[in-house]
Parts: C-alpha cells; structure tokens; sequence
C-alpha cells in the first residue's frame, strides 16, 4: 500500500502516553509506541474501516469513557509499525504506531510518498453453526460452538461465559491480500506454519 504522508491535528501524543493503551499495544502487537503516530493518506481507509483487526479495548478513566482501536500490523521498510483506528476518530487520514518516531527516522515531510507492507497477524473469532428443528408452530434451534483447536492449550483461557453457557473462541490467522494474491496466500501459509504449527494445516481458511 502507497500512502501520502500529512499532518494531523497533535492528538495523538496524548492518547499514546496513556498506560491503558501503551499496555494493551505492548502486549497484542509487541510495540511499545512513540507518543504520536505518523499521519497518512490512503483510499484504503474505508476498506480498512469495514475489516476485522486486532482489537484494543476501550477503557473509562476519571468518567471519561476512551473507545476502543482496530489494528494492522505492517512493516515501513524493516520498521514494525502498526496501523490504528480509533472507534471515535473522524479524521480523513490513517495513523501509524511505531517505537520510533517514524517522521524523523525516515525523514518524511508532508507530501512524501511511502510504501506500507501488511504483514499476517492473529486474531480472535467465534463461530456459531445453527441446527434448526422445524415444529407445528415453533421452531426449536441449536446452537453449535465450533472449536477446532479444543486440545490446544491457548484456547482454553481464551473462553467466555455467559450464564450457564461456554462459548469456547477460535484463532484465526489472518491477512490483508495486495497485489498477487497466490503470492499472498502462500506467505499467510508459510508464516502460520512457522510460527503456529499447531495451527497448520489449516481446517478450513475463509478469505475477502
């Protein structure tokens, strides 16, 4: 992906010097990020917005309630970075997470052109498989919990109850496909297998 570096509007630095954000980025996307982003134009904004991501949670502090952020992880030459979407933002452009200071250690100014490589990355799903049972004058439906990986040991804290019900979640590998999309595919396969090989083969991977 192209984007064209521009100027934001110096929001950032506040929200990424607060501890609920800094953690969570830290622990889902191994980053611990400088206090602002770098600010891009892209037409990819509005496909982003409608795909699924990591999640960060949003959180309340002092009565203030801050949204949650959709993320990407992508790689800026060698660089790892992450692209972030808050729930509230409004703003016409997309904005980088990175260690660094992404402006100064590439030497970007607005205007700028630079190249965006999505990288594969983990994300939670549930599944629900229905069975439906026709009657006289009421429909009786089950409700399947699909769990494909129940003997692995990271799912196991990973399911949610709500009232007498366990809802067991899934690991998905997922990625963003640009350009070849052989080439991408393969490159998802090779990165699950390395790095998940309880994952691998995959049961079943779902792709749009």
């Amino acid at each position: 992906m192209i984007g064209i570096v521009t100027s934001g509007r110096k929001k950032a630095k506040n929200f990424m010097s607060m501890e609920e954000y800094k953690k969570q980025f830290k622990e889902e996307l191994g980053i611990n990020p400088y206090a602002g982003t770098l600010n891009i134009l892209s037409p990819y904004k509005k496909i982003l917005e409608e795909m699924d991501g990591i999640m960060v949670r949003g959180f309340i502090r002092k009565g203030k309630k801050y949204g949650g952020v959709k993320c990407f992880p992508v790689k800026i030459g060698r660089l790892k970075a992450a692209i972030v979407i808050p729930e509230k933002s409004k703003e016409e452009y997309l904005e980088i997470i990175s260690k660094h200071n992404l402006r100064e250690k590439l030497q970007l100014k607005d205007g700028d052109k630079i190249k965006i490589k999505f990288v594969p990355f983990l994300k939670w799903r549930r599944k629900y498989l229905l069975d439906c049972e026709e009657g006289r004058k009421k429909a009786k439906i089950k409700i399947y919990y699909e769990n494909p990986l129940l003997k692995n040991p990271l799912i196991e804290g990973c399911e949610e109850r709500k009232g007498n019900k366990v809802l067991p979640s899934r690991i998905v590998a997922s990625m963003i496909f640009e350009g070849n999309e052989k080439e991408n595919f393969k490159k998802l396969l090779t990165w699950t297998k390395k790095r998940y090989s309880i994952m691998y083969p995959p049961i079943l991977i779902d792709y749009d």
